[in-house]
């Protein structure tokens, strides 16, 4: 069974989203509280994460191969940086997504 991870800081939106996608047979676990959800994900490795709202993600990995970074693009990442971290590179990406957010 697939989990999703549904995070809004509206429970009537929450609500409503577990109810329809447990209806679809999905396993649903919620929060309210980004920090809380950012737990839940590390313990419980969902295979999705839906939130209503706009955040960009950056991901940060020692993972080169093309491949995962296609797949990271492909779930959503606006950016994607290498360990061990190249702040020189790093900065840049993080600036202009902070600043368009």
């Amino acid at each position: 069974m697939k989990t999703v991870l549904i995070v809004d800081d509206d429970p009537f939106i929450v609500d409503l989203l577990t109810r329809q996608l447990e209806k679809k047979g999905l396993r649903i676990i919620s929060s309210t509280d980004p920090e809380t959800a950012y737990t839940m994900a590390e313990q419980q490795k969902p295979d999705l994460i839906l939130s209503t709202q706009h955040i960009p993600l950056v991901l940060l990995t020692a993972s080169d191969r093309m491949s995962d970074v296609e797949e990271a693009f492909l779930a959503g990442a606006q950016a994607y940086l290498l360990k061990p971290l190249d702040w020189d590179t790093a900065w840049p990406k993080i600036e202009t997504l902070l600043s368009a957010a």
